[in-house]
This record gives C-alpha cells, structure tokens and sequence, in this order.
C-alpha cells in the first residue's frame, strides 16, 4: 500500500506575484503619538523609544523610514524637546532660580491592639520632615552659551592677530649683504639639485 502525497502549498503572493517575506512588524499605529510624548516631554533617544516598544533600534529606524506618522511625530517631539524644554532650562540656568527641596522619610505605621496592648507594624508610609527653599545663581558658562548664540559678532570667542610696521604702516625688512649673498647661494644650489634631479 503506498501512501498519497499531499499537494504542495502554494506560497502566499502578493498582487506583483513575489513572495512578501520577512517576518511581520510589530509596529502599531499607536506607536506614533507614544513616541511624540514621550521626545516631546522627556527627550527619549532612539535607544529609549526601542526599550520602550521592545525592538531593536535598527527596528525604530526602519519604522521612521516606514511610517510616516511615526517619523512626523519623532520630528514633532524633538522640535519641542530641542526648541522649548532646552531653550526654557538655558533661561533658567543663565539668570539663576530658587526651587523647595522637600525630604521625605520613611515612618512605620503601628496598629495597637487595644484588646490586647500588642502594637503590628504594616509597613511604611513617607512622611515630609523638610522643606527647604535653594538658589542657584545665574551660571557663567550657560549666559556665555547664550550670548555667543544670540550675538555671535559681538560675544564669540574671537582672536584677531595684526601685523603691521610703524604707525600701521608695512613692516620694514632690512637684510645685510651677507644675508643677500647666503640667500644667492642656497637659491643656486636648489635650481642645480632641480635640474640634476
């Protein structure tokens, strides 16, 4: 008795007649506006979008190739991180700002029987035990920073170098006949090797 041999599968096709290959994309459309959030307001890399979604980084930048709304919100994310997040912290850094510092320490909360008298601790519950107003005064670096990009001519860090004779006149060479006479020389002997050589 021989055994039947089953038809061959075909291979899904698509309309051009190829095979699609690969494996499927794990990309959502959801993805997109996710990204723009989270550029937009923690200024996630593209190491932390692929954390995020549990890619691949190579897969974040094949999706921004892919799809456009994922590229457009990526754009639109980081033009409000690098416009406004960075230019406000600037702002703040070059003329100072005060913040409250608030510390928090851990209390245990105790159940007492009144039956009994046994006191039960559950865990521990944060309690603020001090809030203290700081300063930080204008940093020089970043009104440098600042300056240099807002008034380049004026602020940049520019040397300029002028040599010039007496009373800005052209620098006057005085040479001895020794001097004329060692120069002859040496051009005499580097026509020769040229000619030789």
């Amino acid at each position: 008795m021989t055994a039947k041999k089953k038809p061959a599968r075909k291979a899904k096709t698509t309309k051009k007649g190829k095979h699609p290959g690969g494996r499927p994309t794990d990309y959502k459309p959801e993805y997109a506006r996710m990204a723009h959030l989270c550029i937009e307001d923690s200024g996630f890399s593209m190491y932390k979008l692929a954390k995020l979604f549990n890619v691949d980084r190579v897969t974040i930048y094949r999706w921004l190739e892919k799809h456009k709304e994922f590229r457009n919100g990526v754009e639109k994310g980081r033009t409000t991180w690098d416009g406004h997040k960075i230019h406000t912290s600037l702002v703040k850094r070059s003329v100072g700002f005060s913040y409250t510092e608030t510390t928090q320490e851990a209390k245990p909360i105790i159940m007492k029987n009144t039956d009994t008298g046994e006191e039960t601790v559950f865990g521990d519950r944060l309690l603020i035990t001090k809030k203290v107003r700081k300063y930080f005064p204008p940093d020089v670096a970043a009104i440098k920073h600042w300056q240099v990009n807002r008034d380049p001519e004026k602020w940049r860090d520019r040397t300029s170098h002028e040599i010039g004779g007496k009373d800005g006149g052209p620098i006057e060479v005085q040479s001895s006949a020794e001097d004329k006479k060692l120069l002859q020389k040496i051009a005499k002997e580097l026509f020769k090797k040229a000619a030789d050589g």
